[in-house]
């Protein structure tokens, strides 16, 4: 059994995700990258690419969006 480094093998019920959190956090990541991207810093670009692909808020909307978003499609 692998252990979560962030969660600390912390198992979070489906229903009790605080998703208004989740897509708040995963935004600011992203305006992050953003506004990095604006003003050409490729160093800041990159390290906050790695911290939301590693982000559990990310990963957690991803699931959702496969899952539950495009059923049926």
């Amino acid at each position: 059994m692998n252990k979560s480094k962030t969660q600390d093998n912390l198992t979070v019920e489906w229903n009790q995700i605080n998703w208004r959190k989740a897509e708040r956090l995963t935004f600011k990541l992203q305006k992050r990258i953003y506004r990095a991207s604006e003003r050409g810093d490729v160093k800041a670009v990159r390290k906050l690419q790695k911290t939301l692909i590693n982000s559990w808020s990310s990963k957690v909307l991803a699931v959702r969006r496969v899952t539950q978003d495009n059923t049926g499609k």
